[in-house]
This record gives structure tokens, C-alpha cells and sequence, in this order.
């Protein structure tokens, strides 16, 4: 028999995220926002995992759920998560592409670039590679409090192959797919 993950799902940005009782859309291209875009993928992931008899547990439901980023990491300890997922999009005034995967620690290194990879194959975007918490905009990403943690950021919002990408349900299934396969190896299931 397999064995079950307790996998937490964080859909980046929301109701709440910063300031309490206003929504935080994230990055915005037209009418597309992060906050939406995260929402989706976490929901298509969560039900792959549900599938395969994990338990998944999602820091936000909805776009009224509050779910401000100091606590996600609470969420996901209360849960006795073992890994958590967040999901973001980039912003560059169109100038930059591709998916990135941010991690704390060596030791989580190898499925930070395994993440990476995955999603690059399944979009075809552009691997931008794995790197530390240090190397995004922030020293320090509140969501790593909790550890292992892996913010993907799926592509740049305001370059539109990669929105057209994110946005595709096929390709969107298919790196979903991928993730989960990932985060089964990564537990030895």
C-alpha cells in the first residue's frame, strides 16, 4: 500500500495576504491577476493528489478566505504538512520569461531543480533554474518558515506566451501532473 503525503497548497496573494480585509491581486497583465492564476493550478494539483490518496491542504480556498502570508506557514504546521507548494507569477513590464522555483536550504536544492524542470517541460517556458529565498526580491520569503517549502513562480504574467501557457488547461494539467510525480519521488512513494 502507499503511502499518504500531507501536501499544503499555497495559492500565492488573496484576501488578506498583506493588509488585513483587502485582496491582494498580485502581479496583473489586462485581466489577468496572480492571485487567479495561482488559484487554479493549486486546485487542479490538489485534485491529482486527492486522486492518488494524499491529503491536501490549501492555505486559502477561495479569493474571500483570509489568508494573510505571515501565517501560511502556521497553516501548513498545524496540518502536520510534510512539503508545501506555493504558486506565484512573475512581472517584468514584458521584458523577462520563463518559470523559477525558489528553496531554503541545500538539502532541498535537487527538487527545487527537479520542480523547476518539470514545469518548464510541461509549459515549454523557459527554465530560469532554482535558486535560494535570497535570490528573489525579498532576503527572506515568509512562506519558508515552514520547511521544505518551493515557491514556483510559473512564468511572467505580463509576457504573453508565458500567460498564454500558464492559462492553457492542457498544458496547465499536464505540469500539474508532473509536480505531483515529482513530490511522490521526492517522499519515495
Amino acid at each position: 500500500m502507499k503511502k499518504s503525503l500531507t501536501i499544503i497548497l499555497d495559492p500565492g496573494h488573496g484576501m488578506s495576504n498583506r493588509t488585513s480585509g483587502l485582496f491582494d491581486p498580485g502581479a496583473v497583465s489586462g485581466n489577468a491577476t496572480e492571485a487567479d492564476i495561482a488559484m487554479v493550478w493549486t486546485n487542479d494539483l490538489r485534485a491529482i493528489l486527492l486522486a492518488a490518496g494524499h491529503v491536501v491542504i490549501r492555505t486559502r480556498v477561495d479569493h474571500k478566505d483570509p489568508a494573510p502570508v505571515g501565517k501560511r506557514a502556521t497553516i501548513a504546521r498545524r496540518h502536520n504538512g510534510q512539503i508545501m507548494i506555493s504558486f506565484h507569477c512573475n512581472a517584468a513590464a514584458g521584458t523577462a520569461q520563463g518559470t523559477e522555483t525558489f528553496y531554503r536550504g541545500e538539502s532541498h536544492r535537487e527538487l527545487a531543480e527537479k520542480l523547476n524542470s518539470a514545469v518548464c517541460s510541461a509549459l515549454w517556458t523557459r527554465n530560469r533554474g532554482a535558486k535560494t529565498e535570497s535570490s528573489s526580491q525579498h532576503a527572506t520569503l515568509a512562506i519558508m518558515a515552514f520547511q521544505p517549502c518551493f515557491l514556483i513562480e510559473l512564468g511572467f504574467i505580463d509576457h504573453a506566451d508565458d500567460l498564454r501557457k500558464m492559462t492553457n488547461h492542457t498544458l496547465r494539467k499536464a505540469a500539474c501532473n508532473a509536480i505531483a510525480r515529482e513530490i511522490e519521488s521526492f517522499a519515495g512513494r
